[in-house]
């Protein structure tokens, strides 16, 4: 019996080994999965005070609800629905400051789905204050999921994780997440 507790033990040792070796670093991002709805820490980024947790621009016409029927990750993911087209400053969003270290490069995924999107980047991921640098742009059209990366440095000790709806179409994204590279750009 005593055999059999240790290589049992010997097992979950080595298994649990495995596991934390597969896993990814943390994300910095919270609720990246939209498991608490789209509830703060999302509607904190710059521009958000005082607004809802998704918010429009010059009458968009855009929506965004936690889907509890679709999902890639986790139990819901975050849908989008916008009937406005694109012109300038029309959009829906929302956002989520992070804490980062100044040059040093980033990278956030995202799953997403799409259907009917009117043009790349419909919705895309900014994370600039300046909505300048935007490291991920859902393709136009209608796709399954998908899984989107891109890569980011910053010189500020923030980013705003924001999610910005600019045409119409549906969307779906889940698993947000944001993780440090290992070099930092001089």
């Amino acid at each position: 019996m005593c055999r059999r507790h240790a290589l049992i033990n010997l097992i979950l040792f080595v298994g649990g080994l495995t596991f934390g070796n597969a896993e990814s670093a943390e994300s910095i991002v919270v609720n990246g999965g939209f498991e608490n709805g789209l509830a703060p820490p999302w509607g904190t980024g710059l521009y958000s005070q005082g607004r809802p947790g998704w918010w429009n621009s010059s009458n968009c016409n855009s929506t965004a609800e936690v889907d509890e029927r679709v999902a890639m990750e986790g139990i819901v993911s975050l849908y989008i629905a916008n009937s406005s087209p694109r012109a300038a400053q029309v959009y829906g969003t929302t956002a989520q400051r992070i804490r980062i270290e100044p040059k040093r490069p980033y990278r956030i995924t995202i799953w997403a789905r799409g259907l009917e999107l009117g043009s790349n980047g419909a919705v895309s991921v900014v994370v600039d204050d300046a909505w300048q640098v935007r490291p991920i742009a859902l393709p136009k059209g209608s796709f399954a999921w998908t899984r989107l990366s891109g890569t980011f440095s910053l010189s500020a000790d923030h980013a705003d994780i924001r999610i910005l709806s600019e045409d119409i179409g549906e969307a779906w994204i889940d698993d947000v997440r944001v993780e440090p590279l290992d070099t930092l750009i001089q």
